[in-house]
């Protein structure tokens, strides 16, 4: 098949764009370094759900494993999973678009590239860009009319994150609008998602329910720094609201019911997203997003209208100043510096057989890098996690095993009387490293 020369120019794009990220790539104040740590360890055939808390489902942890199983264990070969996902998410945008016309497909791909949100976290480890690709693989194949083939990719992308499941209405309509057999898909969805649950629960146990299923339902505390994340996730995502909202009118007016269906459905899902789900974290609008490409391209591409195409323009240059410091932060490698010199003091303080336990995102990453082992297997050390398994009960735990070092953040754990007793009671204050993020390394008490 000859390829459009559009397509070999998209190609080059997005290749070029990974290879200039290859060279950006840094750990920051994120999950990922969680969820590199969580992979680590079931290499070394720790069983997830039994052995250690897990709050999603499994697909994303075992792809990292098999990452870290070929390549080696390393924080570069990590980050090249959501690195090879989000670009793989452009590639598909530009073939769905090709369904409608050719002539704006790459204009789709093209604004996806260059949005701050792809900029920023194209290369950030959530899950969320697996869980993208495979629910625009199954969207690309109910197109193709394969609905079975599209059934199981929509599964694959719910064994990523469950928020997949928030697309399902969009899939059956798309199916519905496009007069295919609903039945064949719904049966099809059904049947393999029953089979994955057995086979999940006959490996995991009950613990992968209570884990993913039963947490999520419980969880009713709030972030601490829920306020940080709700104001960057408005800050990010508000803007592609605003041009789903252009788009919408614009795919109204030329009666095109499927672009209206994907103009409109990301705007819902934002709303429930946003007022209904108890933690916003900045990147469940990834989903969304790579969405609103198809209706904008085609929308810029074909009206004729200057002030509607200026308009576009003006918003994703908003979203791009507005979003330098962010952009900044997780491409900018001398962010990581700070965590090089915390990682380095921990492990000059510490020996292989010494634990510690803190803030999850720097103990993770320092558990990766230097191999320290977390106390109690506590690699969720959230609060909101940490209050689901009883304060009390963790602290126990804790004083059984006497972490060495206790790495504080922001008074994040003195705030809560359990942990701020253990704390004052066992350890001394050691040293702070200041920064957007202070962090305060305690030292137990000899």
């Amino acid at each position: 098949m000859k390829l459009e020369k559009s397509t070999y120019l998209l190609i080059f794009i997005i290749f070029l764009s990974i290879f200039i990220k290859l060279f950006l790539l840094h750990p920051t104040f994120s999950d990922e370094n969680f969820y590199f740590n969580v992979g680590k360890n079931v290499l070394e055939d720790k069983v997830l759900y039994k052995e250690f808390f897990f709050g999603h489902p499994p697909l994303q942890i075992y792809l990292t494993a098999l990452f870290f199983k070929i390549l080696g264990v390393s924080f570069l070969v990590g980050k090249l999973i959501p690195l090879i996902s989000s670009s793989l998410c452009v590639l598909l945008v530009y073939m769905i678009s090709k369904e409608f016309n050719s002539k704006f497909s790459f204009v789709s791909a093209l604004i996806l590239l260059i949005t701050p949100s792809f900029i920023a976290f194209s290369t950030q480890a959530y899950g969320m860009w697996e869980a993208s690709l495979f629910i625009l693989l199954s969207i690309y194949l109910i197109f193709r009319n394969k609905l079975i083939e599209s059934s199981f990719t929509f599964l694959i992308a719910v064994l990523f994150r469950y928020i997949s499941l928030l697309y399902l209405p969009l899939i059956l309509i798309l199916i519905i609008m496009k007069n295919y057999k609903i039945k064949t898909f719904l049966i099809s969805f059904l049947l393999i998602s029953i089979i994955a649950s057995l086979f999940l629960i006959l490996i995991f146990g009950e613990n992968i329910i209570k884990d993913t299923i039963i947490f999520q339902i419980k969880n009713t505390g709030v972030r601490e720094s829920q306020e940080y994340f709700t104001s960057q996730y408005l800050g990010i995502g508000s803007f592609f609201i605003f041009l789903g909202i252009l788009s919408s009118a614009y795919t109204i007016k030329s009666k095109n019911k499927v672009l209206t269906l994907f103009s409109i459905y990301p705007i819902i899902a934002d709303i429930i997203i946003f007022f209904l789900i108890r933690e916003i974290a900045y990147h469940y609008f990834i989903i969304n997003l790579v969405l609103y490409m198809i209706p904008i391209g085609k929308a810029f591409s074909i009206s004729k209208d200057k002030i509607f195409k200026i308009s576009i323009l003006v918003i994703l240059l908003l979203a791009i100043l507005s979003n330098i410091q962010t952009i900044d932060f997780y491409l900018n490698p001398k962010y990581s510096e700070r965590y090089y010199s915390i990682a380095s003091f921990i492990e000059n303080s510490t020996s292989v057989n010494d634990s510690i336990f803190g803030e999850p995102v720097i103990t993770n990453y320092i558990s990766f890098e230097a191999n320290r082992r977390i106390s109690s297997n506590y690699l969720d050390s959230y609060l909101r996690h940490l209050k689901f398994e009883g304060e009390q009960k963790v602290v126990e735990n804790l004083e059984k095993d006497k972490p060495k070092i206790f790495i504080e953040m922001n008074n994040y754990y003195l705030s809560n009387s359990y942990f701020r007793d253990f704390i004052l009671n066992n350890y001394v204050f050691e040293r702070k490293f200041e920064g957007i993020i202070n962090y305060s390394i305690y030292k137990l008490k000899t």
